[in-house]
């Protein structure tokens, strides 16, 4: 370390001629900090270690090539693929390369290349000599400085240091420890186009040689000129700086290179380029032309992708460009107009956006809870709810300085908000969350770091694109404003108004103004603005010869048309002007503007009877006066200042109405995520928060509600009496009496009819865009905990000696499988690479009984649970992730368990396996939601190709576990990212806004978190998130990639390459992304968050720390200087580094002219503790109710308390008092969660036994009673007695749940429900009788009526009705298809009292298909509502097929003809049998087509006189029983194709025999004697549930194997006639 000095001594020849400046100390020393370095001052000291650098560069080159013995052992192996390396040469001058080139067209010409010549293009020589010729050269390697990004040979294509190569052979070569995978890929320098890209070409064209000559013609379009404009809107490609004469001309042939008329042939191709770029189509010659124009977009090869990656400005500011240039003087004015905005003016609600409430009542960093308390106090009490004027007058600076900073520096919020905070900290309050603490250590200098949301930057930025949008917009009319001058001339009389209209645009601060002076604009000089645009169409064309600008036709309004007729002459007598009211409506005497008015001296009639004759068009005096009427109105509706009094009463007093419709009436229950918008009345648009509206807009868009909104009729006549106030004449007249009939009709027609209706509809407008915000900050709010977390860290044995950061943390992932595919388990190493996977399809089977060992399946999973075992033994993972995901259920717990126990046994028996730095291994869920969705993108694809589907989804499942900010940075990067549901009305947002969502959270994180480069080049998975670094994108992280695996040792040294060396990045885009980019190698400060512009400050904090001499260490040697900041960063110097006062230092550099960046130092301080510290938050497992909700897919909507659902019977529990078992009934939702249904929950009456009531299979509607949600056990506790169903029950609910929100009525409304036309008497008997039916269901139709009202509804639609059979009975008539109906019979049971009126009441119980139920309520929530689920199940099963029995049977035989081997077979609605539906099916090589009928229950799906509950488990048996089953005889029968039974079901019975598989289950195992039901319901023999279907025979049956454990996956079926398989149709 240098020598230390007095500290007054330091620097003070650089000094002597000032004052000595601050302290920088420990309490009492005085240092005096020298003035700042430069920013290209990143290093210190001499070059002495270049030497050591290069020999560091050759052993990484060199480490990276295999032996010669391992390239002879895999030529004795007969190993293809691999190509020797050869000997590169030194690269030659110029004129060498001449005489190369020419030497080898003269003797090639135009042959195509050999598979040597290709091999030697693409993988050049060998290393070894390029490093001995270095060496025997050394003076010229130094001399010539290498610029990469930029070399064009082919031979220089090779990537020595891409781990991304596919190896064939990468499994077992032994490397040494660091050594990397043989280098194979094709490494790309041509600009633009990537690595990836060149080696797909090569590996489908072979010779990429002409490939290569086409970009180098690109790169010459300049002198080429055969580029045209291509497909895109760019103008033309841009020209490289250097261009490659050997490679463009490689295939030219023997005069490639003396061609005496070339300049001729060029000028001739500059004019067909020309013809064709204005043609708008691409040169003939064109590169374009080998590729498709969507291929060249998508892998961003256009001229607008290379201008982007070459342009020194970063790449997301270059594509959302500002649409007017920025200005500086302008940018005090544009930042009071944004903290305006932000503060609410303007808004419909009239209250601060979400950044305006930040900057009130946000937390700021270091603030304490008191602090806060008080501000926020003052701010309510004192200030009004607006900002104290010293904080506004900050704000605004700290606006106008990032719209500076943003525009004219180029810098984006990121870099901004970490490296220079204290020129915008006004505006980095937040939310308490992200705010750090106020330190707690004794020199207040250990900052708590969190990671931030910069929500009012970004705000601050979205209302500067809508003000660059405003000023755009004001210049245009501006223009037009112009034109119409130039067109009027100068004595026009309308040039007083035009001028005052026209300064009123140039002063306009909000677009409403805009949008009233272009309303009057358009008025009154319409025809004007057509001619100026027209002249200047045309002039365009003379200036350029292009074709004519579009110029829309004149649309001659009404006005325009009364107004050409001289009509407006009328006004002045009229005596009423616009103006006049806008005076009078904005003043206190409503009279002021019409107090000096003169009554006409004559009557309407007569004035208007002037107009009246052939030449006008009027026939009488009327038709004038109304025409006048409506010039006046006209001219009301478009006058600014009436518009905008009329638009703060609109604003303020607007309401909204909303009801549901019949269809919402039935959706939306009091728990439906639009519930609460359900039926609000009254509402005025000012009092909408958050996403309600929107949420409002999606159930009036889906049809579930209707909307209104408009002012109130007493708003209006309010209105219109203030308006006639100030608008009507004050005499008493005849004669004014008559013209004020005329001004009230224009105010009607103006303000009422027109401008209330407009201005309304734009306030709708205005707070729906408001409404999209808030969704599109509810889904960053969702997306930030997903990202924001930090990885999954181990608890460390002893943290003497480790730390977290130190542990290469090894996870194995687990994905469940049904067992095809099978359950997978990945092994990645710390880099998230896949090293190993393991596929166990027996693992995740629940073991149950106390034999459950001993069976074949329990046999299986040991064997599984063996091989998981000694995986996890050879591998040693530090944790095992687990896919929790709502497509496995609750299998994802039997594979925890399994993991679990693997754990176990490798504590017991192989501790030595736990890795050295844990105790043990732990196991946990990891949500699979964003897993799922990256396993299946196609960047897995490419990367993982060889591998299956769900390895690819393990291996994303453990690197989102270490990663998540990767994952989620490439789901946003490839697009599939816009699929993830972050929220119920993210509908409302294009694909662009969503993916706008994850840029934003994104680019927060990244920036802050930082991204180490080293590890995006060497692990391609990883670059995606290099895209969300300040400064970079796609294009250029991609280019950054690129250039450093391409330079020496394929790796960053320093921060400083990229720009320095490699030229890859200009100064601005790396000042952004510096402090971002992590790279750990000697220089030790670029794997900090230090910004390179604070190296200077950071040597000089280290020196006054440590007592060194800062000039010394300046000087010093490199190792020197790595030492001493070593030395800094130890922890046993932290409290010399805590006693600094940062505070004088930063007031002695602001006053050296370098700014107030006292923030920023405190930031270096801390960063110097902890180097690159991760801020993020702690990682934490699953909550009980998140992994519910993981393992269900259910939501707070779906399921909750008093939600009615729909459940299956599967278990009838009989009582055990001596066990303490209570009679209840075992079901099972939609969603897989297990419910529970007590004996005294089933009915309001007693039930003597469960079978009275249900039956297993059978589906019913049940409520989920209160606190009846227990998540950790994942049971739910319901109730389905008819009172519990009832309408009433679930009316009290939604009083409970939303009867104190404001403006939400309970009152049901008209048109709510359906209410039957009233028909006419006719004059015959009616076929039924009138019923006095109360349900919303009934209506007192006919059959056919009943049938016409339901034809427009939806299928599955039922309705009630009065039976032909008299009072006794109901029917239930449903629409089973288009144009077809079912009718059901409902037997009714003992009626209320007696007499003729009770007859005609409802009676009870009643009897549905031999079921009893209590009320019409049950019988739809027990009968009609499964029913009808499974009619809706069958249809839109994928085997559904539309069309008559004809059609599908053909449809069957073309499939039998395409595909010979398959036995195809679909369902279809039976046409020839209403209400059932048919299994047609192909079963032999005949290709006759088979049918069997299938009917429709409330329990499922009867056919064979079985039932299913499901439509797959009835076609899994049907393919095991393809036939339908005879009698067994004695002597069997021979084959014959079998006779199915027609409709009706009732036959069934009597002609088909019972199945075989009865006698096969005579006496079930044990775990399947259960409760057996009734005869009346007609269930077949149970089953094991994970088997083949409900009513199959069992599945050990046929396999000679014991049947297999619940849960468990269910076996392959063994194959029909071997060889032939059902094929999906």
């Amino acid at each position: 370390p240098p020598p230390r000095a007095p500290p007054s001594h330091h620097h003070h020849h650089h000094h002597h001629h000032q004052a000595p400046p601050p302290p920088l100390t420990h309490s009492s020393v005085v240092v005096p900090p020298p003035r700042a370095l430069p920013v290209a001052l990143t290093h210190f000291g001499d070059d002495s270690d270049d030497d050591d650098e290069d020999d560091k560069r050759r052993k990484k080159r060199k480490a990276m090539e295999l032996d010669e013995d391992d390239y002879d052992l895999l030529e004795d192996n007969l190993v293809t693929g691999f190509t020797r390396k050869e000997k590169k040469k030194r690269i030659g001058k110029k004129s060498e390369k001449d005489k190369a080139a020419e030497k080898a067209a003269k003797k090639g010409g135009d042959k195509p290349k050999t598979m040597a010549e290709v091999e030697r293009d693409l993988f050049g020589g060998s290393d070894d000599e390029e490093l001995e010729e270095e060496d025997e050269d050394d003076d010229v390697s130094k001399e010539k400085k290498i610029k990469p990004a930029v070399v064009k040979d082919e031979k220089d294509f090779v990537d020595y240091d891409d781990e991304d190569s596919e190896d064939e052979f990468a499994d077992f070569i032994e490397r040494e420890e660091g050594e990397g995978p043989r280098p194979k890929k094709i490494k790309s320098h041509v600009p633009g186009v990537r690595s990836d890209q060149l080696q797909d070409a090569f590996d489908i064209f072979g010779d990429v040689g002409e490939l290569q000559a086409m970009f180098a013609q690109r790169d010459r379009g300049d002198d080429e000129g055969d580029l045209g404009e291509g497909f895109d809107e760019e103008s033309e490609y841009e020209t490289d700086e250097e261009e490659d004469d050997g490679v463009a001309l490689e295939d030219e042939g023997d005069d490639a290179l003396d061609r005496p008329d070339k300049k001729k042939k060029r000028r001739r191709r500059r004019k067909t380029s020309a013809r064709s770029a204005a043609a708008g189509r691409p040169g003939r010659g064109s590169w374009l032309h080998a590729f498709e124009p969507s291929v060249v977009r998508e892998q961003m090869l256009t001229a607008k992708d290379d201008e982007i990656r070459e342009t020194d400005w970063p790449e997301r500011m270059q594509l959302d460009a500002r649409v007017t240039p920025f200005k500086k003087e302008d940018a005090a004015a544009e930042a009071k107009w944004i903290l305006d905005r932000l503060m609410g003016v303007g808004s419909v609600r009239d209250a601060p956006t979400f950044g305006g409430e930040l900057l009130l009542r946000g937390w700021a960093d270091d603030e304490s809870q008191d602090e806060h308390e008080d501000r926020v106090r003052n701010i309510e009490e004192n200030e009004r709810g607006n900002l104290p004027k010293e904080e506004a007058e900050a704000a605004e600076a700290a606006i106008a300085d990032l719209l500076c900073m943003t525009h004219l520096e180029g810098l984006e919020i990121a870099f901004i908000a970490q490296n220079l905070k204290d020129r915008v900290a006004p505006l980095l309050r937040g939310r308490r969350d992200d705010s750090r603490p106020p330190p707690r250590d004794s020199n207040l200098a250990v900052l708590e770091r969190r990671v931030h949301r910069r929500d009012v930057l970004h705000e601050v930025l979205e209302w500067d694109k809508r003000h660059a949008r405003m000023t755009r917009r004001k210049a245009e009319l501006l223009r037009k404003f112009g034109g119409v001058v130039e067109v009027l001339g100068d004595d026009h009389p309308d040039l007083d108004e035009l001028a005052a209209l026209m300064n009123k645009c140039e002063d306009a601060r909000a677009e409403e103004t805009l949008d009233d002076v272009e309303a009057k604009l358009t008025l009154r000089f319409d025809e004007e603005i057509h001619q100026f645009l027209t002249s200047e169409a045309k002039g365009g064309i003379k200036k350029s010869g292009a074709e004519s600008t579009h110029v829309r036709p004149l649309n001659r309004t009404a006005y325009a048309h009364h107004r050409k007729k001289g009509l407006r002459d009328l006004l002045p007598m009229y005596g009423a002007t616009p103006a006049a009211l806008a005076q009078s409506l904005n003043s206190y005497r409503r009279n002021a503007g019409t107090e000096n008015q003169v009554v006409p001296d004559m009557m309407p009639e007569d004035a208007a009877s002037v107009y009246v004759g052939e030449e006008t068009g009027y026939g009488d005096v009327s038709v004038v006066l109304k025409a006048l009427t409506h010039v006046a109105a006209a001219e009301l509706s478009v006058e600014p200042s009436v518009r905008a009094w009329m638009r703060v009463v609109v604003r303020r007093k607007a309401q909204v109405w909303t009801q549901p419709t019949p269809k919402g009436t039935i959706e939306i229950d009091p728990f439906h995520p639009l519930a609460r918008v359900k039926r609000l009345q009254n509402k005025p648009i000012s009092e909408f928060t958050g996403t309600e509206f929107a949420a409002v807009l999606r159930a009036y868009d889906e049809g579930l509600i209707t909307l209104r909104v408009a002012l109130p009729e007493k708003v209006i006549d309010d209105v219109m009496a203030e308006a006639e106030q100030a608008y009507l004449l004050e005499d008493v007249s005849e004669i004014a009496d008559a013209w004020n009939a005329l001004r009230k009709d224009a105010l009607h027609l103006g303000l009422k009819k027109h401008l209330a209706v407009s201005l309304t509809k734009s306030a709708t407008v205005l707070l729906a865009r408001e409404a999209i915000a808030e969704v599109k900050r509810e889904c960053g709010e969702a997306l930030w905990p997903k990202i924001s977390n930090r990885p999954w860290a181990p608890e460390i044995k002893s943290t003497e000696e480790y730390h977290d950061d130190e542990v290469d943390v090894r996870v194995l992932a687990a994905v469940w499988g049904p067992g095809t595919p099978a359950t997978t388990f990945a092994m990645l190493d710390a880099e998230g690479e896949l090293v190993d996977f393991l596929e166990c399809p027996n693992i995740a089977v629940r073991a149950a009984g106390p034999f459950a060992g001993q069976s074949a399946a329990g046999q299986r999973r040991d064997a599984d649970m063996n091989r998981l075992v000694q995986f996890m033994i050879e591998h040693r993972p530090h944790v095992v992730a687990v896919a929790a995901s709502s497509n496995a259920g609750m299998n994802c717990k039997f594979l925890r368990e399994a993991a679990r126990q693997a754990v176990e046994k490798i504590v017991e028996d192989h501790a030595r396996a736990i890795p050295e730095e844990v105790n043990t291994i732990e196991v946990h869920f990891v949500d699979d939601t964003i897993p799922a969705l990256a396993g299946a993108s196609a960047a897995m694809r490419e990367e993982l190709r060889e591998h299956k589907e769900e390895v690819r989804h393990a291996t994303c499942v453990g690197r989102y576990l270490r990663n998540p900010a990767g994952i989620v940075a490439a789901l946003a990067s490839g697009g599939e990212a816009a699929s993830l549901t972050l929220s119920t009305l993210q509908d409302a947002l294009t694909e662009d806004e969503r993916l706008a969502v994850f840029t934003r959270a994104l680019a927060d994180v990244v920036n802050q978190v930082g991204v180490d480069v080293n590890a995006c080049v060497a692990h391609p998975w990883q670059q995606k998130a290099l895209n969300y670094v300040a400064g970079l994108g796609a294009r250029k992280a991609a280019a950054v990639v690129a250039a450093v695996r391409a330079s020496d040792g394929g790796a960053l040294e320093t921060r400083a390459e990229l720009v320095y060396e490699l030229g890859i990045v200009g100064p601005i885009v790396f000042r952004n992304a510096a402090s971002s980019l992590r790279v750990v190698d000697d220089d030790i400060l670029d794997a900090t968050r230090i910004h390179p512009e604070r190296y200077a400050q950071t040597f000089e904090i280290i020196a006054n720390a440590l007592d060194y001499d800062l000039e010394q260490l300046k000087k010093a040697s490199k190792a020197v200087q790595r030492k001493t900041v070593e030395r800094a960063l130890d922890p046993e110097h932290w409290e010399k580094f805590a006693e600094l006062d940062l505070r004088a230092y930063a007031e002695y550099l602001h006053g050296e002219g370098q700014g107030w960046i006292y923030q920023t130092l405190r930031e270096v301080r801390v960063e110097l503790h902890e180097p690159y510290g991760d801020i993020r938050g702690p990682w934490e497992p699953p909550t009980a109710w998140e992994e519910f909700a993981l393992l269900t897919g259910e939501t707070e909507h779906s399921l909750c308390e008093g939600k009615i659902v729909q459940c299956t019977v599967r278990k009838l529990v009989r009582p055990n008092p001596t066990m303490g078992i209570n009679a209840e009934v075992l079901v099972s939702l939609e969603s897989g969660v297990t419910g529970k249904i007590q004996k005294e929950d089933l009915s309001d009456n007693h039930v003597n036994r469960l079978e009275d009531k249900v039956a297993v299979g059978q589906v019913i509607s049940a409520r989920v009673k209160p606190n009846g949600i227990d998540y950790e056990a994942g049971v739910v506790h319901l109730a389905c007695a008819g009172s519990v169903l009832s309408r009433e029950a679930t009316q009290q609910w939604e009083a409970e749940k939303w009867g104190r929100t404001p403006y939400y009525s309970l009152q049901v409304m008209d048109g709510e429900i359906p209410k039957p036309k009233k028909k006419k008497r006719q004059a015959s008997r009616p076929s039924f009788i009138h019923r006095n039916i109360n349900h919303p269901l009934f209506q007192n139709v006919t059959a056919l009526q009943a049938q016409e009202i339901l034809k427009t509804q939806d299928i599955g639609e039922v309705l009630l009705r009065p039976s032909s059979k008299g009072v006794t009975h109901l029917s239930l008539t449903v629409k089973f298809y288009d144009d077809m109906y079912v009718h059901h019979d409902i037997k009714e049971g003992k009626k209320p009292g007696v007499g003729h009126t009770a007859n005609l009441a409802l009676g009870s119980p009643l009897t549905v298909d031999g079921v009893e139920y209590e009320d019409l309520d049950e019988v739809y929530a027990r009968h009609v509502e499964p029913m009808v689920t499974n009619l809706k199940a069958m249809i839109r099963h994928r085997k559904f097929r539309r069309g008559t029995k004809r059609d599908v049977d053909q449809r069957l035989k073309a499939e039998m003809a395409r595909h010979p081997d398959t036995r195809p077979y679909a369902l279809s609605v039976s046409f020839e049998h209403h209400g059932v539906f048919c299994l047609s099916s192909i079963l032999s090589k005949s290709g006759n087509v088979h049918h069997e009928y299938i009917s429709v229950k409330p329990e499922g799906f009867r056919f064979r006189r079985m039932e299913f509950p499901t439509v797959d488990r009835m076609l899994a048996y049907f393919k095991v029983n393809p036939r339908a089953p005879v009698a067994a005889p004695a002597v069997e029968p021979p084959r014959e194709e079998p006779r199915y039974d027609a409709y009706p079901p009732s036959q069934w019975q009597q002609q088909q025999p019972p199945p075989p598989m009865q006698s096969q289950w005579q006496q079930p195992p044990p775990q399947y004697q259960q409760y057996q039901p009734p005869p009346q319901y007609n269930q077949p023999p149970p089953a094991p549930p994970p088997g083949g279907g409900w009513g199959a025979p069992p599945v050990h049956a046929y396999q000679g194997a014991p049947p297999p454990m619940p849960g468990a996956p269910p076996p392959m079926q063994p194959p029909y006639h071997q060889q032939q398989q059902y094929q999906r149709y």
